[in-house]
């Protein structure tokens, strides 16, 4: 009966073991953050269960100062966080729609309660600002007939455009994990037959605002063909495409893209001679000596205005590194998993399997008591046995 009771004792002990929490930062956002857009700045405002004595930053620019305010004497629960326009890599899209006409300001914002480290209380917004144009009103002078006449207008809406990079052909599926090397769509389209587009000074950035290079110049043409070519627009220009092979920065997981488009009306003769662009050859050479500051601060084309242009942006990509090759390991191989790409490691992967923490922990802490369980058990079968061994030798 004893040896039962001290069993039951330590799985019971060992069972508790498992079930304890970790410690964790008394604190939190007590509620839904306010974000204020002001003139010429963004102010987000929150509310903390105990004084907060963290710190807050920019997501990707903790390591620059002018994006990060640490709070470790403050005494208040209410604290305000204050960013200027165009600061810290802060997105900035022109949008241009039926809905929607005016700039499009958004960055994230990480609140964390500890001074290093991110832990589980911390919390990240995306904070949005929309700066929207002023209606235009235009007046005139005008006499009174004696007929008077009745003025019928329709306004054409403006036309919406993506920005998408797809897999295996402009209509495949969008790509948001890809390998270096991996052939790629990049497609822009607008829905609708009214209006022709230019696709023109694009870039791709690493989201850190430390690594930003042009693709595309004022004019729409390719500025290195070798990394993207000059785009194929169709019968209407309203789709451009490009074949691309995935590129990424060293050192670097995510690319982001963004391009300006503008339209112009065809039945007004607005896009004759101006969309698609004339790049080709025999320019080439004269684009690709141009340096990257000389693309940013040329001129735009006489007929790209802000009032018919808007920014899109493509869906985040994750690139993944070229894989090393082993000695004994031939190119084709190579080549097949490169064509593969995430697809190759997710069939690599497909036989493992994932639990959670307190899964895990609790598999752990029955695996363990089992073990001692079994442990107790052999030793009171080798006692006993030995006890009825002992106890026949008396006998006899």
């Amino acid at each position: 009966m004893c040896f039962r009771l001290a069993v039951f004792a330590l799985f019971v002990t060992v069972s508790a073991w498992g079930v304890t929490s970790p410690p964790v930062l008394d604190n939190g956002v007590a509620s839904l953050p306010e974000v204020n857009c002001m003139e010429d700045r963004v102010r987000l405002t929150f509310k903390t269960q105990r004084p907060f004595q963290g710190r807050i930053f920019v997501k990707g620019m903790v390591d620059k100062e002018q994006c990060v305010n640490s709070y470790l004497s403050n005494t208040n629960t209410e604290v305000s966080f204050d960013l200027e326009n165009g600061a810290c890599n802060m997105r900035r899209t022109r949008m241009l729609g039926p809905e929607q006409r005016g700039v499009e300001q958004s960055i994230t914002i990480i609140i964390s309660f500890h001074s290093t480290f991110i832990t589980k209380v911390d919390r990240a917004y995306r904070c949005t600002c929309f700066y929207m144009e002023a209606d235009k009103v235009v007046t005139s002078k005008f006499d009174v007939s004696v007929l008077p006449t009745t003025d019928l207008i329709d306004t054409a809406r403006m036309p919406l455009c993506t920005y998408t990079v797809r897999r295996d052909s402009i209509s495949g599926p969008i790509v948001q994990f890809a390998q270096v090397g991996e052939p790629v769509f990049h497609v822009w389209q607008c829905e609708s037959d009214m209006f022709s587009m230019l696709v023109h000074s694009c870039f791709v950035d690493d989201s850190n605002g430390q690594d930003r290079k042009p693709f595309l110049d004022e004019h729409g043409c390719a500025i290195d063909p070798v990394i993207v070519p000059d785009l194929t627009y169709n019968k209407e220009n309203n789709l451009a495409f490009a074949q691309v092979n995935v590129f990424k920065f060293a050192d670097k997981i995510t690319t982001y893209f963004q391009c300006a488009v503008s339209t112009c009306m065809v039945s007004e003769g607005m896009c004759e001679g101006k969309t698609p662009p004339r790049c080709g050859p025999v320019s080439q050479h004269f684009r690709l000596v141009r340096s990257a500051s000389e693309v940013r601060n040329s001129t735009r084309s006489s007929w790209v205005h802000l009032d018919n242009t808007m920014d899109l942006s493509a869906q985040k990509i994750t690139v993944l590194d070229l894989e090393e090759t082993p000695s004994g390991e031939d190119s084709g191989s190579q080549s097949a998993r490169l064509q593969l790409g995430p697809a190759f490691i997710r069939k690599v992967h497909s036989d493992a399997v994932c639990v959670s923490s307190h899964t895990a922990a609790f598999l752990t802490t029955m695996g363990t008591g089992s073990t001692l369980i079994a442990a107790i058990f052999t030793v009171y079968l080798i006692m006993r046995y030995k006890k009825e061994k002992s106890f026949k030798a008396q006998m006899h």
